[in-house]
């Protein structure tokens, strides 16, 4: 089914009803057409929800050709005659830029209405909206007022954002048990990072004592659901007997999952699973394609790791200034990297190592200047940052 449609769509009269009902079906079907024809018949006679349902069907092409600029003209109109929905919807259009110039002051407005009328789905983007100074001045205490209101209409994305909240104790007095129980409850109703979250929690003790195995349920939950991070995190249990007997070939299997998804930690666990012939034969030309995906993503580790490749002729041509480069990028992040370099530039020419330090400058453009340590992605990645809510 379409997720943007069911958002729009949430809480609308029948006729809505019934278009969800029939937009799970493939292609366009003639249900979706009736839908639509009996959307436009009203919205032109100024039914504002009708409206609103058109603009839908043009925002996800349902019995008619995707048009933004119709589905935003049609959300206004019912917008303007003060149809909440619309009003959300309308903001959404401000804020991805679809159908009209992207303005993120605009966006707001439109929030603000549709929330101040309480629709949940608003309040939440309004939240988000001061979480991030998005619009407005960014303001955390504001981002939870609105958070909780959506919350408290069982909201499941607010439950999860209220749950951040505490968790880092932005807008708002940390409080880890408050957390885990907002996380339960969008946890409850199937939201993945949710999932995530919690599992976070009883595997690390937030809020509730430490429990392995419900952290690998959790984590599970959120994995079957395409989740990366809860990919990576429940091959780790996997890997070292977290939670779960120890299976490497498990282990493998998650990591491959999360991997494929571009999860750089997952990439880099993927390879290291290539190179130690963990729960797959072992494979350092495989080992290599992994470590170099997760580097070309800045990943300080995996530059690391190539470098040591380069070094030894592992799964690649044995190559100095390659070692060189890769182990001077690392080195700005890893002790190890440092100290391997300082011993490749006692054996090299001073013009190898002067090519070493072009090839540093080149490799770091192909990375877009962007280093990170496992370290740093892992606190990141734990902190539960609020995704944006594009």
């Amino acid at each position: 089914m379409k997720s943007v449609a069911k958002r729009r769509l949430n809480g609308m009269f029948f006729l809505l009803l019934f278009l969800l009902s029939v937009i799970a079906k493939a292609g366009t079907s003639p249900e979706e057409v009736r839908a639509f024809e009996s959307f436009k018949a009203k919205a032109h006679k100024g039914d504002a929800r009708a409206q609103c349902g058109l603009g839908v069907c043009y925002d996800s092409a349902i019995g008619v050709d995707k048009d933004l600029t119709q589905a935003e003209m049609w959300f206004r109109k019912a917008a303007e005659q003060g149809d909440a929905q619309a009003q959300s919807n309308l903001g959404v259009c401000y804020a991805k830029g679809e159908g009209v110039e992207k303005d993120e002051e605009q966006a707001f407005l439109w929030y603000r209405k549709a929330a101040e009328q309480g629709l949940p789905l608003a309040q939440y983007y309004l939240g988000v909206c001061y979480a991030n100074g998005e619009g407005v001045a960014q303001d955390n205490a504001k981002a939870v007022l609105w958070y909780r209101k959506a919350a408290e209409q069982n909201d499941a994305q607010a439950q999860r954002a209220l749950g951040v909240s505490y968790s880092t104790g932005e807008g708002v007095v940390q409080d880890y048990e408050q957390a885990r129980a907002w996380y339960l409850k969008a946890a409850e109703q199937g939201d993945a990072q949710a999932q995530f979250n919690l599992a976070l929690c009883y595997r690390q003790g937030f809020g509730v004592a430490k429990d392995g195995n419900r952290a690998v349920l959790w984590y599970r939950k959120a994995a079957e659901q395409g989740f990366a991070p809860a990919q990576h995190n429940l091959a780790n249990c996997y890997a070292n007997g977290e939670g779960v007997a120890k299976d490497d070939v498990e282990a493998f299997k998650w990591y491959r999952k999360a991997a494929e998804q571009d999860d750089v930690m997952a990439q880099l666990s993927f390879g290291v699973c290539y190179a130690a012939g963990r729960g797959v034969a072992k494979d350092m030309q495989q080992a290599v394609s992994w470590f170099r995906r997760a580097a070309e993503q800045g990943d300080a580790q995996a530059l690391f790791f190539m470098g040591l490749c380069y070094a030894r002729g592992e799964g690649v041509a044995k190559d100095e200034i390659e070692s060189y480069a890769y182990w001077n990028l690392a080195g700005l992040k890893l002790e190890s990297a440092r100290e391997n370099l300082a011993m490749l530039e006692k054996k090299i020419s001073s013009d190898a190592r002067l090519l070493g330090q072009q090839r540093t400058k080149q490799l770091e453009k192909e990375i877009g200047g962007c280093l990170n340590s496992n370290e740093q992605r892992r606190k990141s990645l734990e902190h539960n940052r609020l995704r944006k809510c594009a």
